[in-house]
């Protein structure tokens, strides 16, 4: 019985961080569906807004149109942490 239950407590776990990887990888789509890349060559004005964003790299952005340009240009390599500086 002890075994199983052990068995089951790391199943438990190994889904738990698959999902939390799962939702850090892909939060800036989620963030940033409303914003549009850029055409090569191209750089999008973002709004002077002070509203900072904290990227997964521990980069606090200006703001989150600033955060998701960044995001694009990485092609999914920087994910979305929270609202706020880091």
């Amino acid at each position: 019985m002890t075994s199983s239950r052990s068995s089951m407590i790391l199943l438990c776990l190994m889904c738990a961080f698959l999902l939390v990887d799962a939702v850090s990888q892909g939060g800036y789509k989620a963030q940033c569906k409303k914003f549009k890349a850029p055409a090569p060559g191209e750089k999008t004005q973002c709004p002077n807004i002070k509203k900072p964003v904290c990227g997964t790299d521990g980069q606090t952005y200006k703001n989150l149109c600033e955060f998701c340009m960044t995001a694009m240009e990485k092609n999914g390599q920087l994910g979305y942490n929270h609202d706020g500086k880091c």
